[in-house]
């Protein structure tokens, strides 16, 4: 699986929750005992979560009005109210939280700007709060249904993600991952930001033929308790011989050996008791040349053992040089064995990270630790083999709120 760790800033989730509140409070004026009661938000939210919930206070300035000509009455306060926002995503990936305000203090009692107030504060505080309890309520929810939809965020951004994709040229190679499954521990409260680690269980392919992805199913969603213990990512190869062949042809062509160069027409590889390479040669000396070994993979190095190289040719003047080129041939594979793939594929890792942080629509800081190949098979028609990546972790950076609108377009 994959750890995903979408980071949201304090002040992004104020903005969400305020952002249509502050019109309306505005518009709302309540009556209490013939005073006109109105509410205005006063400063940021204070933002904390745990688990399925984030919670945040709410100050209010409160106005208290009474014209009466000479005998109107004016007072302000300032109130507090404790909101919990619960979160919950289904198994289909519908998004949505419950608002509840669970609680309220008073930070400034009310205090007479003009006449005198003969209310009591307690009842007023709760009145204030049961009022404007399903207004508020229901204006956070809303608000964060419209600006976060996350099924279609999984369905439609990291679908397109991950569907099949080139991931090289040279050679040819094409990833083909499948989502399984996302579990999620919960928010998790730092200084100035809420993280949201998702786990993704993703089924990776890579081939050397493009294949068309299969329906797009929604990956079924969890809550789970805790963390994982260690996390780790595999990924399964598939090479068809035929596309090898013509990556080694391209290799081929151009080496130079014993002061040759190398031009390599047709190439074919078959697999028995040993792993048959045959090349086409037109240059120096129009010949076919097999180069046949049992490959050994020891720790991710691979080493050609019983190593033959044979040379024919039709030429009967080339028939006495073919022996001194098959000896140079054998040597310079020689050279070149051990081929330690692991040291290949660390090195693309870091290649294929550094390229990963130019997605438009995301900022994104990709880490794996070490990488490890297993399960190397050469079949009639195959180079199959697996790849274990532990502790690839992928962080999402909502900087501001238009990134969400433009994700959510």
């Amino acid at each position: 699986m994959i750890r995903i760790t979408t980071d949201i800033p304090k002040q992004l989730i104020s903005t969400i929750v305020t952002s249509n509140l502050d019109k309306n409070l505005e518009k709302e004026t309540m009556e209490y005992k013939g005073f006109d009661v109105k509410i205005k938000r006063n400063g940021e939210l204070n933002v904390t979560a745990r688990k399925k919930s984030i919670y945040f206070d709410l100050p209010l300035d409160i106005h208290i009005e009474k014209p009466n000509g000479l005998f109107t009455i004016e007072a302000n306060g300032t109130i507090l109210l404790n909101v919990t926002v619960t979160a919950d995503i289904s198994s289909e990936l519908h998004l949505s939280t419950k608002t509840n305000i669970d609680g309220w203090k008073w930070v400034e009692e009310p205090k007479v700007k003009v006449g005198i107030l003969n209310i009591p504060v307690s009842p007023l505080a709760n009145m204030v709060m049961n009022k404007i309890d399903d207004t508020i309520t229901n204006q956070i929810d809303s608000s964060i249904a419209e600006k976060v939809d996350f099924q279609d965020l999984i369905n439609k951004k990291l679908a397109n993600l991950i569907d099949s994709k080139k991931i090289s040229s040279d050679p040819e190679l094409y990833l083909r991952a499948q989502l399984q499954g996302i579990d999620s521990p919960g928010f998790r409260e730092y200084t100035d930001k809420i993280e949201l680690p998702l786990y993704l269980h993703i089924e990776n392919q890579i081939t050397t033929e493009y294949q068309v992805s299969a329906n797009w199913s929604i990956p079924p969603f969890r809550w789970i308790d805790n963390d994982p213990l260690e996390h780790s990512q595999d990924i399964n190869i598939a090479l068809k011989y035929d596309r090898l062949e013509e990556i080694i042809q391209s290799k081929i062509s151009g080496m130079v050996i014993g002061g040759k160069t190398l031009k390599a027409g047709n190439v074919e590889i078959t697999h028995g008791e040993k792993l048959n390479i045959q090349v086409e040669l037109t240059s120096p000396i129009e010949s076919t040349l097999t180069i046949s070994g049992i490959p050994i993979i020891t720790d991710g190095r691979v080493q050609l053992e019983e190593l033959d190289v044979d040379m024919q040719t039709p030429s009967i003047i080339y028939k006495m040089t073919a022996p001194i080129v098959e000896k140079f041939i054998r040597s310079d594979i020689d050279d070149r064995f051990p081929i330690d793939l692991q040291e290949l594929l660390r090195e693309q890792i870091r290649l294929g990270l550094a390229k990963a942080n130019t997605i438009a629509f995301l900022d994104l800081k990709i880490n794996a630790n070490e990488a490890s190949l297993s399960n190397i098979e050469f079949t009639e028609t195959h180079l199959n083999a697996s790849i274990t990546t532990k502790e690839v972790e992928v962080a999402v950076l909502l900087e501001h709120i238009d990134n969400i609108e433009e994700m959510m377009s």
